[in-house]
């Protein structure tokens, strides 16, 4: 126990002081990132959840009913994990690999590439996991969701900022230009949020759309969350499916940014 402890500080620290200098960063533009982390939830919330939701009324979802303000608030807390856990991932890990030289500068020090990595990915859900509390902490002050289920959920929301932000890390590693990126923007990232549940239950789409949906990461997120603030059932299989693509997204997404930087 003691050797694991030693070894667990040994590999903290270097991590620590990664995330630690995203937050200075951050702390010094903290106006930009407090209106890039917390406005466009916030839209989508007041345009859908208000607007569209006082004419919509109560839904049918999984055998629960709702109203459609509670059904889309979750859905927007799983939407900003994916969204700033991605972006943040993706063009800020790309311009601090590729224009900057970050990784490469952090790496010629003691700290290791493995503990660069680790630090970027964790800053990159920690932002996440800050837009998703917001939206949480506003759903449990508007009475929309449980407030004991929202405190539950944010182990959650840092777990999927974590997995998306590695989707997000993988892209950039493959990408050789900037404009690259928006290929899995426009092809991944966008179809998950518009077909994974968030505006809309998933037992309206066809068969074979539910299906294909039901495997992809935002489903699986959005079940969760749905299930500690709503009171949705659990599925086991979405629980399943969550650790499936976080185990491999965060694998992946490493080694291709190491084999990226180790040349």
């Amino acid at each position: 126990m003691k050797k694991f402890w030693e070894s667990f500080q040994e590999s903290f620290w270097p991590v620590r002081c990664v995330w630690l200098r995203y937050f200075d960063v951050y702390r010094k533009n903290w106006f930009y990132g407090l209106v890039t982390t917390f406005v466009e939830p916030m839209l989508y919330l007041v345009s859908f959840g208000y607007g569209l939701g006082s004419m919509l009324g109560t839904i049918e979802s999984n055998g629960s009913s709702v109203s459609y303000r509670q059904f889309v608030f979750a859905g927007f807390v799983a939407q900003s994990c994916l969204f700033q856990g991605f972006f943040e991932a993706a063009y800020g890990s790309f311009v601090r690999m590729y224009y900057q030289k970050i990784f490469k500068a952090m790496a010629s020090t003691p700290i290791t590439l493995s503990e660069v990595l680790w630090g970027e990915l964790l800053w990159d859900a920690t932002k996440g996991t800050l837009s998703a509390c917001a939206l949480l902490t506003l759903g449990t002050l508007s009475g929309d969701l449980s407030p004991l289920g929202s405190l539950l959920a944010v182990p959650f929301c840092f777990l999927g900022a974590l997995l998306f932000a590695s989707l997000g890390l993988w892209m950039a590693a493959l990408s050789q230009t900037i404009e690259q990126i928006s290929y899995p923007q426009y092809l991944v990232v966008f179809p998950m949020f518009l077909f994974c549940g968030v505006y809309f239950p998933l037992e309206t789409l066809p068969e074979t759309l539910q299906l294909f949906a039901s495997f992809l990461p935002l489903t699986a997120l959005l079940s969760l969350i749905r299930w500690l603030t709503l009171d949705f059932p659990f599925q086991i299989q979405s629980l399943a499916v969550f650790i499936f693509w976080s185990v491999l997204l965060i694998f992946i997404s490493r080694d291709a940014m190491s084999r990226r930087l180790v040349k």
